[in-house]
């Protein structure tokens, strides 16, 4: 479980490059190294706007007009069960990471991206399948959690099967 955040809201901490070209912070105290240098100053000032603008302006609205059409058109999305294999297994995937979070605000982020992303993948079937082809195409072992990641994801926020590892 990572350490310095338990003391305070900050640790002393080294930039590295890992073997695979990868920045990397040596953390004081850590087990392991931190994949990646999240710079706090982009994190919280110009990239938490951005994001802000992006679930407003499009997860929001975008919502908002499904849900318009269905108020007004009585159009209605497809559940889940009928959802086709891929899309649906996209939903049960986003439903399981909805599941995983303890911030409300942050469970409603990830349900209103779930809802919005199944509706236009299962109703836009050009759309859902160059997903599909770009799915097939990824490394997943090269996107799979590493042990680190994992030490570092469950720290704070995602409480799902920490006690379930060993780090």
């Amino acid at each position: 479980m990572v350490q310095y955040w338990k003391k305070g809201d900050s640790a002393r901490a080294k930039v590295t490059k890992g073997e695979d070209g990868a920045t990397r912070m040596h953390i004081e105290g850590e087990k392991y190294e931190y994949p990646g240098f999240p710079r706090g100053h982009i994190l919280t000032k110009s990239l938490a706007k951005v994001k802000k603008k992006i679930k407003q302006k499009f997860f929001n609205t975008v919502f908002d007009e499904l849900k318009s059409m269905d108020d007004e058109a009585g159009y209605d999305m497809v559940p889940p069960e009928n959802m086709v294999p891929p899309v649906r297994e996209l939903y049960r995937a986003l439903d399981e990471l909805e599941n995983a979070e303890v911030i409300p605000d942050m469970k409603g982020r990830i349900r209103l991206i779930k809802k919005v992303i199944t509706f236009f993948l299962q109703e836009d079937d050009a759309y859902r399948m160059r997903w599909q082809w770009i799915m097939e195409r990824i490394n997943m072992k090269k996107v799979k959690l590493t042990k680190a990641d994992k030490y570092y994801f469950r720290g704070k926020y995602f409480k799902v099967d920490h006690d379930k590892f060993d780090y």
